[in-house]
Order: C-alpha cells, then structure tokens, then sequence
C-alpha cells in the first residue's frame, strides 16, 4: 500500500437542506457522505428551500441536529435578502456561531429574483457591524460583481468570497483586485471544470447548474487557475436533489428555461466522490498535491478565520495503483442515490478519517 496523509479537507459550501421541504438529504447522511470523500469540516448553505436561515431561531435548529446527528463538524452560514427583512436578526446569528453570510445576487434554487449591488448595502453593512471579522460569501449576478466588490471590500474592508467562479473573466476581474490588496478569494466547483455545457444535451437538467456549466475551452482554463493558485478554494456547492425532482424538471421544462413559471432543478450531488477525483488529477500532474492541500485546506481556514488543528482533522489515503479505479453506483452514498461522478477515474481509497479528534472512519 501507499499510504498519504492528508489534512482534512474542508467544503465551505454544501447544502445539506435540512429542515426544508427538500426530503433528499439530512444533515446526518450529508455529513456522512461528506466524511467518506475525505471531508473533516463541511459549512452549510441558508437557502433551505421553504425554510431559509433568516433568523437565530432557524440557525440553531439547524445547530441542534448537526449536534445531535452529524458525523463530522458542521458550520452554518447567517442568511439575508432584500427581501427577507431580517436585519434585527444578524447579530444573534453572528453571535450565535454563524460562520458567515450568504448572499444571493442572482436567481438560484428557491429565488428567481435578480438584484443590483445597492440592494445588498444595508445587509453588508449590518454583517460588518456585528461580524467584522466573519466573510460575506456572495452567489454574483450576471451585472452586479464588480460593484458589490466595490461596496463590500471597498466601501466596508469586509472580506468577500465568490463562490463557484465559471469563467476566466470573472478570475481576472477578482484578481484585479486582490493585487490591490482587497480582501477576496473566490472558489470553484469540480462540476465547473469536470463537466462542460456540451453535457446539458445528452443528460439536461441532470447536468444543469446554477452558475451553469461553461464551454470546454473555459473549463480547462478554470483547471488550469485552479492549479496556479489564481482561484483559491475548491467547493463542492453540494446539491442534493432527488432523481425524482430531476425527472420532474426535465419532463415538464426540457429546454432549460430558468424563471417562476417553469420547473427547475439545479446542481449536483457527489460530494463523497470528490476528493478521490481530485487525487486522480494529482496522479495525472494536472494539480498538485501542495495545490489540493491549499485549496481544500489552508486556504478555507483562511477564509473562515478558523482554529483547525492539522492532527485533530486529518485523512489518510491508499494511493498504490492497485487503488485507482471507476467510481461505481455501489459507492454513493448521497441520499438522492445518485452521483455525476460515476464512471470518473478515482486516483486512490480513503482509509481513515479523524474530525475533532474523533476518529470517524477507518478501514478494516
């Protein structure tokens, strides 16, 4: 065997959905999944469909049974609209362990509304008041980047992270304010890089995403930022959605059209499978395993600003060749019982896994 040893790997962007009217997943088999893909710390989204985490109440609901079930540490971020008129509420969320804010700029599962940077002003500049130090994680619209850059790093000092960056324009244009030394990193989806809009035809909303998938040329290029350091973070925006609801979208609304009169039905599930992908790309010297480390670990602390002990959350991998092999349907483990990944080539197996201190798998 060929035995690595990694710092556990952190996802600072899953929706486990619990409690919402999504049955698909629960924090408990969410986090399990997540620990089998070699994750020590995971941090859930607000937009649970039917029941956002607009208000403390609804936060430590979310707390009490990642306390009660999760197999793993589970954070929560504070979430906030124009709409949701929750201002009062962000301080007690802040105080309470949110480890963020969520903000959505543009239309995603649960929201068809499309916003300008000024709407967001009042939301970020409450967030600073009460959680200087906790990021702004932003979901960007198509026109509002730049701007809410410019309000939130700018006008504020607050740092920003955007997630699931899906062209080397929006890269560039982050970057471009990094060198001025702004507070912001950004994050990228396997699925944005693995995957390509060309796969939306074969398999519709089974591969429809929310940034939706880029052309093939742009996904190598995201590959390729990724691999330099340019994108900081990889994130998963773990989405799990039942075949059933997939189906559904795709019977009813086959073309893709993305507003309130139609069904829709975005992103993917595969959290478990990740990892061992990405280890398949170490083995093909399209990312290095510094790299990994970086963007799965060191830098999502960064970001989050948190305390992580390296020997309390590690993992441990058999890399040999007699590991490599096709991800098959017997290893999901995602409770939508489904995986875009099958088929990919995984470069090794998980053989342990210590989260906390608590050693929470361990092959025999």
């Amino acid at each position: 065997m060929s035995i690595i040893k990694l710092p556990g790997a952190i996802d600072l962007h899953v929706h486990l959905r619990e409690p919402s009217d999504n049955k698909a997943e629960t924090i408990k088999n969410g986090s399990l999944s997540a620990s089998r893909g070699g994750f020590s710390l995971i941090c859930d989204m607000p937009n649970n469909p039917g029941n956002p985490t607009w208000s403390l109440a609804k936060l430590q609901e979310k707390q009490s049974i990642a306390e009660k079930d999760s197999v793993i540490t589970t954070l929560f971020y504070a979430g906030s609209q124009p709409e949701s008129d929750n201002l009062d509420e962000l301080e007690g969320m802040a105080k309470a362990g949110a480890v963020g804010i969520k903000l959505y700029g543009a239309p995603t599962t649960g929201n068809d509304n499309d916003y300008t940077a000024k709407d967001f002003e009042p939301i970020i500049k409450e967030w600073h008041r009460v959680a200087p130090q906790k990021p702004i994680m932003l979901h960007a619209g198509a026109d509002n980047l730049e701007e809410l850059i410019e309000i939130v790093t700018g006008t504020y000092g607050h740092h920003l992270h955007v997630c699931h960056v899906h062209s080397t324009a929006q890269v560039k244009l982050i970057n471009s304010y990094k060198k001025q030394g702004r507070k912001l990193s950004c994050g990228v989806c396997p699925h944005h890089f693995l995957k390509t809009s060309h796969d939306t035809i074969g398999q519709g909303w089974f591969a429809r995403m929310q940034p939706p998938l880029p052309e093939q040329s742009e996904a190598k290029s995201l590959l390729s930022l990724l691999s330099s350091g340019e994108i900081d973070i990889l994130e998963s925006d773990y989405a799990p959605h039942s075949v059933d609801s997939k189906l559904k979208a795709e019977s009813n609304n086959p073309e893709g059209i993305h507003d309130s009169s139609h069904t829709t039905c975005f992103g993917l599930p595969g959290i478990e499978h990740i990892m061992p992908i990405m280890l398949s790309l170490v083995r093909k010297n399209l990312l290095s395993i510094e790299r990994l480390i970086d963007a799965t670990h060191t830098q999502p602390i960064e970001v989050l600003g948190l305390s992580f002990d390296p020997e309390q959350n590690y993992t441990e991998w058999d890399t040999s060749e007699a590991q490599v092999h096709k991800i098959t349907e017997q290893e999901i483990l995602s409770g939508t019982g489904w995986s875009p990944y099958v088929g990919y080539i995984a470069g090794g197996k998980l053989t342990k896994l210590v989260s906390g201190g608590k050693t929470v798998f361990e092959a025999n």
